[in-house]
């Protein structure tokens, strides 16, 4: 891979989401009301839900840079 390519290509994406314990229904996927059990609406009845990260990603830090850069050049 040459130089350009290897600038342009930018950071990896990640594969997998960072999971956590659903909240609403402790990680059983499941809750109760009066009528019934039901599947959490919150995790879709999986028990864990994605993490959001309070912290920029990979490509606005990356974005970010760039933009300086350039932004020092004019």
């Amino acid at each position: 891979m040459d130089y350009d390519a290897w600038v342009l290509r930018g950071p990896g994406e990640r594969d997998d989401p960072i999971m956590e314990t659903c909240e609403t229904c402790k990680g059983t996927g499941l809750f109760i009301d009066p009528d019934g059990l039901y599947s959490c609406e919150e995790c879709d009845g999986i028990g864990e839900i994605e993490v959001t990260l309070d912290e920029p990603d990979d490509d606005y830090e990356f974005e970010r840079r760039r933009d300086a850069t350039w932004e020092d050049r004019i």
